[in-house]
């Protein structure tokens, strides 16, 4: 086998804690996160020679150094020392700059494919090298429900967290996650005191919704659009409405399909926004 396509899948953060700024410049954070059915497509092929393409028909997605999956390719060459052309093929769904983490997975799925096509590496080098690629990779390595720590590097699985429904609402503009930290770190005083992820959790499995994400005032500020989006959704009587990564898309979560369909089909003729309805899943998706 020298060809693999995977579904790429998005994600959810129902809790996004900043913790504080390391002495790196790199922010602490701590996210419960959930991977979800919004999938772009991605087909990894391994040839004889040398390099790494990159095709896609999104013209603003950069096909070179850039590019995470590029950036995934060539750390997966160097590390595993196989000289190889490998050529991918990315399908986008997944709105770029949404906070819905799309240019992580798709880098993920580079990895997940070429150790699949080669059997080069195991999926603990998978795990050591993500970090080198971006914060959220390692999360997608395994694609399950999760905890993730320090910089998004360390990983920690949820058990049996149930796989929730979801009104993703996106403006369709992109925001700069680097932005949003900079304007976090303007309203920053004192010690961050951490929630309790313990009891997060528990809730979550009672099927309640105690969401939290600290870059959403720091989005906000740069972005008022954002918070005219939770206004939409929480006028139509929802409760548990929150930003996703730093923005700017903006969701629902519901413990039930039927709570979700008559909002969903009354967003989706939007002409301002993408509205998508998601679920949550667990594991990686194979075309």
């Amino acid at each position: 086998m020298n060809t693999i396509s995977l579904l790429s899948p998005a994600k959810v953060n129902l809790t996004l804690e900043v913790l504080g700024k390391r002495p790196d410049g790199y922010h602490e954070i701590r996210s419960i996160m959930q991977p979800v059915d919004l999938f772009d497509e991605i087909k990894i092929e391994v040839l004889n020679g040398n390099g790494i393409g990159i095709e896609t028909k999104v013209h603003k997605i950069p096909t070179g150094k850039d590019n995470l999956a590029w950036k995934a390719a060539d750390i997966f060459l160097k590390e595993s020392g196989l000289r190889a052309m490998v050529k991918i093929l990315i399908k986008k769904t997944i709105p770029t700059g949404a906070g819905l983490g799309g240019g992580s997975s798709n880098a993920a799925s580079v990895l997940v494919g070429l150790q699949r096509i080669t059997k080069k590496l195991s999926r603990n080098d998978l795990m050591d090298i993500s970090p080198k690629i971006g914060a959220d990779v390692a999360f997608f390595i395994s694609c399950r429900s999760a905890i993730a720590e320090g910089i998004g590097e360390k990983i920690t699985m949820i058990r049996d967290l149930p796989l929730f429904h979801y009104i993703l609402v996106n403006p369709g503009f992109e925001v700069s996650t680097r932005d949003i930290y900079k304007q976090w770190d303007k309203f920053q005083t004192g010690v961050k005191i951490p929630g309790n992820v313990t009891e997060t959790i528990t809730l979550l499995m009672n099927g309640e919704f105690p969401l939290r994400n600290d870059l959403e005032k720091a989005a906000i500020d740069l972005y008022p659009e954002i918070k005219t989006q939770k206004e939409l959704l929480l006028s139509l009587g929802i409760k548990a409405v929150s930003m996703t990564g730093s923005g700017p898309t903006v969701f629902a979560v519901f413990k039930e399909e039927k709570e979700v369909l008559d909002i969903y089909n009354y967003l989706k003729t939007s002409t301002k926004y993408k509205v998508f309805y998601v679920k949550g899943i667990s594991g990686w998706h194979r075309l």
